[in-house]
C-alpha cells in the first residue's frame, strides 16, 4: 500500500493528463490486488480481532464501490492496448496515422530486435515507479498528444474515469494500512530487544479495577539505548492495590525515579494501543487520557517565572483529569522553598485523592507519602557504600538514609567526626 500511495502522489504531480491517466489505471489495479492479497492473508488468522478484520474486508471487497473501479480500469487498459498507429518520420516532421491491420510490415519490431543487445538489463527487484521526470520528454509528449487526437474517445473516457475515481482509496483501508504499518514496525523495533533476553508481555487491561500489577517492567526508550551497547537493563515491580491510587517515588538523584515515571506512562500508553508492553507481567487500568508534568526550561517569552508556569500547567492537568485518567508528575515545585513546596504539594495531593485518579509522583518530599491513605511509597535503593542500584521498592520513605550512607562512605558522620577530632 505504501508504494501505491507513493505512485498515486507522483501521478497527481504529473502535468501530462494522458500519461497520468495511463498510470492511474495501473494504480487502480495495484490497489485492488493489494487489498485482495491482504484479504487472502487473513483467511488463516485465528485472533478475534483479525477475524473481524477479515469479515469486514470481505464485505467491503464485494461492494460495487470496490469492484467497479477495477473492472473499468481493465476495460480501459484493454482499449488502450488495441490502439495501433503508424509513426512516419520525414526530416524533422513527425506524422501519426492510423495503422492498417492488413499491413503486416512492422518497422518497430525490426528496430527493437536490432537494438535489443544494446539495451541495459533492468536492475533486479526494483519497483516500477513513475520516473522523476514524469516519464516523457517534450517530443514524446507531443507524439502522445497526436495519438490522443487520433483516438480521442478512448482518452476522453480515460480522463472521465480518473476524475470519477479520484477518491479511489477508502478511508477505512487507509486507516488499516496505517495501523498495520505501525504495529508491524513496533514488532520490528522490539525484535532485537527480545533477542537480547528482555521480557515483553501482552497486558491484561481492565476498565473497572484501578489497581496496577506490573512485574520486571522497564523504560523501553532506555532499553533501546542500552541494549546495543551491552548495557544492563534493570526491571522493577509496580503495585497499586486495595484502594491505593498514588505512587509517591522518592530517593537519591540519578537513582531511577524519572525512569520509573516514564515506564509507568509507557505501560498505560502502549497497553491502550494494544501493544506488547516491556515487562514480565502486567495488569493495567485502561485510562481515558494520560496527563504528564515534567520540568522544562523557563520560557522568557511568556514573562512568567518557573513556579507560576508550573502552577498554570498543573491547573490545566487537574481541570482535564477525570477519575479514569492517569497522571505522571515529576519533581514539581523544586523551584521554591521546601516549606512552600510541601504546602502546594499537599493541596495537589488532596485534589488527586478526592478525584480518585491513578498517579505516579516523583518527589523530593518524603512527607507526602504519609499524608493520605491512598498513597504508597516507593524508594530508589542504594548499596551500603551509596552506589545506586536503580531498583525501586515499596517501603516507607526515609530521605536521611541515603545522606547517611554518603556521610559514612566519606567518614563524615557525627560519630566519625567527633572520634577523629578527639584523637
Amino acid at each position: 500500500m505504501a508504494r501505491t500511495l507513493r505512485r498515486l502522489g507522483a501521478v497527481e504531480r504529473m502535468k501530462h493528463p494522458p500519461q497520468a491517466g495511463r498510470w492511474f489505471l495501473e494504480i487502480v489495479l495495484e490497489y485492488e490486488t493489494t487489498v485482495l492479497q491482504l484479504l487472502d492473508a487473513l483467511r488463516t488468522a485465528t485472533a478475534p480481532g483479525l477475524r473481524t478484520l477479515h469479515d469486514d474486508l470481505s464485505e467491503h471487497t464485494a461492494t460495487p464501490g470496490f469492484t467497479e473501479p477495477g473492472e473499468r480500469a481493465r476495460r480501459l487498459r484493454d482499449r488502450l492496448g488495441q490502439i495501433h498507429y503508424d509513426l512516419m518520420l520525414r526530416g524533422d516532421k513527425i506524422t501519426i496515422a492510423g495503422h492498417d491491420p492488413a499491413d503486416r510490415f512492422d518497422f518497430a519490431e525490426r528496430i527493437l530486435t536490432a537494438f535489443d543487445r544494446f539495451r541495459p538489463d533492468p536492475p533486479p527487484d526494483r519497483p516500477d515507479e513513475p520516473p522523476t521526470d514524469m516519464g516523457l520528454d517534450t517530443l514524446e509528449a507531443a507524439v502522445l498528444d497526436l495519438v490522443v487526437e487520433l483516438t480521442p474517445h478512448v482518452f476522453d473516457d480515460l480522463a472521465a474515469f480518473r476524475a470519477a475515481a479520484h477518491d479511489l482509496i477508502d478511508d477505512q483501508i487507509l486507516q488499516i494500512d496505517r495501523e498495520l504499518r505501525f504495529y508491524l514496525g513496533y514488532l520490528r523495533f522490539l525484535a532485537p530487544l527480545r533477542e537480547a533476553g528482555l521480557p515483553f508481555c501482552r497486558p491484561e487491561v481492565t476498565t473497572t479495577d484501578k489497581g496496577l500489577l506490573a512485574r520486571e517492567v522497564f523504560d523501553l526508550a532506555l532499553a533501546a539505548t542500552l541494549t546495543p551497547a551491552g548495557g544492563r537493563v534493570v526491571g522493577n515491580d509496580i503495585d497499586l492495590r486495595d484502594g491505593e491510587r498514588i505512587l509517591l517515588v522518592s530517593g537519591p538523584n540519578q537513582g531511577g525515579k524519572t525512569t520509573l515515571s516514564r515506564t509507568f506512562g509507557q505501560l498505560h500508553h502502549l497497553a491502550a494501543l494494544g501493544c506488547p508492553v516491556p515487562g514480565r507481567q502486567a495488569r493495567i487500568f485502561l485510562p481515558d487520557r494520560i496527563l504528564t508534568h515534567y520540568p522544562r526550561t523557563e520560557n522568557l517569552a511568556t514573562l512568567t517565572g518557573e513556579l507560576e508556569d508550573e502552577l498554570l500547567r498543573l491547573r490545566r492537568i487537574l481541570d482535564q483529569a477525570t477519575p479514569d485518567s492517569v497522571i505522571v508528575l515529576n519533581e514539581i515545585f523544586s523551584s521554591t522553598t521546601c516549606e512552600d513546596a510541601l504546602a502546594l504539594s499537599t493541596a495537589v495531593l488532596t485534589r488527586l485523592s478526592r478525584l480518585d485518579t491513578q498517579c505516579l509522583w516523583v518527589s523530593f518530599l518524603d512527607e507526602l507519602s504519609r499524608l493520605d491513605p491512598k498513597t504508597v511509597s516507593m524508594v530508589s535503593t542504594v548499596t551500603g557504600d551509596g552506589t545506586r542500584t536503580y531498583k525501586l521498592v515499596r517501603r516507607p520513605a526515609d530521605g536521611h538514609a541515603h545522606a547517611l550512607a554518603i556521610a559514612e562512605k566519606h567518614r563524615l558522620t557525627y560519630t566519625q567526626l567527633t572520634t577523629r577530632v578527639g584523637r
